[in-house]
């Protein structure tokens, strides 16, 4: 079951990035550049989990505040790269 969301997790940061890897109507760098920020972004978002202290678990005041806001942050980990993708492949204006 593990594995599962694993995969799950892994394939809602890599579809995202592979999309903007593979539009025609920007250059070559800069397409290669918006993949990089779209796959890279939720792995410093929970590496900033990780980071503080309190968001690692570590908390002694208000433990379920805490818990709930690094559920919540997580989350919003994993549908990051979808909002980098919408917004980087919007048009130019």
């Amino acid at each position: 079951m593990r594995v599962l969301l694993v995969l799950i997790a892994f394939a809602m940061i890599a579809v995202p990035s592979l999309l903007a890897l593979s539009r025609e109507d920007a250059s070559r760098g800069r397409r290669i550049g918006s993949a990089l920020v779209i796959f890279l972004a939720p792995a410093i978002a929970l590496g900033m989990i990780h980071g503080v202290p309190e968001l690692d678990g570590r908390a002694l005041d208000y433990p379920i505040a805490w818990t709930t806001l690094r559920l919540v942050l997580s989350a919003l980990a994993l549908i990051l790269p979808w909002c980098l993708y919408v917004w980087l492949a919007g048009p130019r204006r």
